[in-house]
């Protein structure tokens, strides 16, 4: 398992950063393709914001979150109620 601590990987093929969580968001992944209805299309996202995992567990530790960031995941939360 890794932990928060873990090297980064040498090189990051065919993905980008969840605009989220920043976590990789790989090409292949269905949630790459995510679109959210709201102000703005939302793409790239890794399974756990494209499945509101992220913004659950944001909201339950009441931790801060950056302004984009949070823009993003209501977005998302927006799309899927």
């Amino acid at each position: 398992m890794l932990g928060p601590d873990a090297p980064p990987a040498d090189e990051l093929e065919d993905c980008r950063l969840c605009p989220g969580c920043y976590r990789p968001a790989y090409e292949s992944s269905s949630s790459h393709t995510v679109v959210g209805a709201g102000p703005f299309p939302v793409i790239g996202l890794c399974r756990l914001c494209a499945e509101g995992s992220t913004l659950r567990s944001l909201r339950q530790a009441d931790v801060p979150v950056d302004p984009q960031q949070r823009a993003v995941l209501e977005t998302v939360a927006a799309a899927l109620a």
